[in-house]
C-alpha cells in the first residue's frame, strides 16, 4: 500500500485502481488525474455534468447479457441537437464494456479492430457500407461531438471540448459498429442494441 500511487495536490493514496483506469477525479481534493505506469499527472477541467434523469448510473450493477458489470466512469458528449452519455462498466474479471444511453436507447459496444471498406481514413458517410467481423453494416449517422463532461474513472485520456467525429452503423438483429476519428487516430466498437426494459439495474 506505501506504493499506491498519490495525487500530486493532496497526497490521498490510491492503492485499488482498476487496471484499466487512466483517467479519473480525486475524492479528496477533486483534482482531475491522469495514470501513466503508476504516477498521477494534474490534468485540466472535469467539466459540469449537469444532472438528468438516467436509466443507469455511476456506481450501479447492471445485469447485461454477458453478465454483470458495475459502472465506474461516465463521459457526456454534446452534438449540437442534444447529447449522449456513454458509461465505463467492469466485470467480475475486470474486463471493461461501453454502455451507450441515448434518448432511451441503450447498447454494449467493446473494442474491435477497423472495420474493411474505409476510404483512407475519411468518414464514411450515411448509407456508406462496412463489414467487421463477417458481418455488413449500413451507416446511419455520421456527425461530430464534444467531449462535455466527465467523472469517475475512465480508461482513457478524455479532454473538455475535445472534439471528433463519430459514425454509428447498424447491422442484422440490432448489431452495431460505431467509430471515432480524430486527427491521426481512430477508434471502433461492436456491440448490440438492448431492450431497455429487459436490464436489471441495482442503484448505488
Amino acid at each position: 500500500m506505501d506504493d499506491a500511487p498519490t495525487c500530486p495536490n493532496c497526497g490521498y493514496g490510491f492503492p485499488a485502481l482498476a487496471r484499466s483506469t487512466r483517467m479519473f477525479d480525486c475524492p479528496s481534493c477533486g483534482t482531475t488525474l491522469f495514470r501513466e505506469a503508476d504516477a498521477l499527472a494534474p490534468m485540466g477541467d472535469h467539466g459540469v455534468m449537469h444532472e438528468a434523469p438516467m436509466l443507469i448510473g455511476l456506481h450501479d450493477r447492471v445485469d447485461l447479457p454477458g453478465g454483470p458489470v458495475e459502472v465506474i466512469g461516465h463521459v457526456r458528449f454534446d452534438y449540437g441537437r442534444g447529447w449522449w452519455d456513454e458509461l465505463w462498466a467492469l466485470d467480475g474479471n475486470g474486463d471493461g464494456v461501453w454502455i451507450s444511453l441515448d434518448e432511451g436507447d441503450v447498447a454494449v459496444e467493446r473494442p474491435a479492430p477497423a472495420p474493411k471498406g474505409l476510404r483512407d481514413g475519411a468518414l464514411p458517410g450515411i448509407g456508406f457500407k462496412l463489414s467487421a467481423g463477417g458481418i455488413d453494416y449500413t451507416v446511419t449517422e455520421a456527425d461530430r461531438a464534444t467531449c462535455a463532461a466527465f467523472r469517475g474513472e475512465l480508461p482513457e485520456l478524455m479532454e473538455i471540448g475535445e472534439v471528433h467525429d463519430f459514425i454509428d452503423a447498424t447491422g442484422p438483429g440490432g448489431a452495431i459498429l460505431s467509430g471515432e476519428m480524430w486527427d491521426g487516430g481512430s477508434a471502433w466498437f461492436l456491440g448490440q442494441w438492448l431492450d431497455p426494459f429487459a436490464i436489471r439495474v441495482t442503484r448505488a
